[in-house]
C-alpha cells in the first residue's frame, strides 16, 4: 500500500472487488477469492451483487438493447430465444401481433405451432439482453455495488444509520450512470436517439420552400 500504489493504473471493478465493498461495510475483512464457500458472509455478498446487477439491467440500457435483431429457426423449425433475454417484442406492423413469446420458444397463433412456416427464415425483435458482471460499464457496476451495499448492511446487520449513510453515494453513482447513458444514447423528442430515426427530422425551411411551390411561388 501506500506510494506503491502511487503509479499502478487503476482498472475496472471486478465482482470480488464488490463483495470487499460490501463486506467492509459490515465490518469484516475482505477476501482473495469468492471460491471460499466456507464464508457466509462473503457468500451472501455475492449473491446481493448479482441480485441488483440483474435487477437493474432489465429496464434496458443503451449497453444492452439491440433493435431488430434476428433469431433464426433451429433444425426442428422452432425459434428459440436464449435465457439471457430479459425483454422481448416484435414490431407490431410488421408482424401483426402474430408471432408471442412461450418460455423460451417463439409461438405462431395462427398455426397454433411452436413450428414456423417454411418461408419463415428468422424473425428480427427488439430485445434487452442480461449481461455478465465483465460486460456491463464501469459506472454501472459501481452504481450496482453501492447499492447492493445498503441493501446487504440492512439484511445483515439491521443498522439504519449505516443504510442512511451511503444513501448520498448512492444518489451520486446513479446520476453519474444517467450522464454516461445520455452521452452515448443521445435521446432527443424528435427521433428517439441515435440511430433511430422513425421519422424526419422537422425542417422549417424545407416546410416552407414547399408551401410555396404548392401556391406557384418561384424563388
Amino acid at each position: 500500500m501506500g506510494l506503491a500504489n502511487e503509479k499502478v493504473t487503476p482498472g475496472r471493478t471486478t465482482l470480488l472487488d464488490g463483495v470487499n465493498v460490501l463486506l467492509e461495510c459490515i465490518g469484516e475483512q475482505p477476501v482473495n477469492t469468492l471460491d471460499l464457500t466456507q464464508i457466509q458472509d462473503a457468500r451472501i455478498a455475492e449473491r446481493t451483487l448479482l441480485e441488483f446487477h440483474k435487477e437493474g439491467q432489465v429496464k434496458g440500457w443503451s449497453w444492452n438493447t439491440e433493435h431488430c435483431y434476428p433469431f433464426s429457426k433451429n433444425s426442428s423449425g422452432e425459434i428459440e430465444i436464449p435465457t439471457n433475454v430479459v425483454e422481448f417484442s416484435l414490431d407490431p406492423y410488421l408482424y401483426a401481433n402474430r408471432y408471442i413469446l412461450r418460455g423460451q420458444r417463439l409461438y405462431d397463433t395462427t398455426n397454433r405451432s411452436y413450428v414456423m412456416e417454411t418461408v419463415v427464415e428468422k424473425i428480427d425483435a427488439d430485445v434487452i439482453w442480461l449481461l455478465s458482471w465483465e460486460e456491463t460499464p464501469e459506472a454501472y457496476n459501481r452504481w450496482v455495488t453501492i447499492r447492493s451495499a445498503r441493501v446487504f448492511v440492512a439484511r445483515v446487520l439491521g443498522d439504519e444509520a449505516a443504510y442512511k449513510f451511503t444513501a448520498q453515494d448512492e444518489k451520486d453513482a446513479q446520476m453519474a450512470l444517467e450522464r454516461m447513458e445520455q452521452r452515448q444514447e443521445q435521446p432527443n423528442l424528435l427521433t428517439g436517439g441515435r440511430g433511430r430515426l422513425p421519422f424526419r427530422t422537422y425542417e422549417p425551411a424545407s416546410g416552407l420552400m414547399t408551401r410555396r411551390l404548392s401556391a406557384g411561388i418561384r424563388l
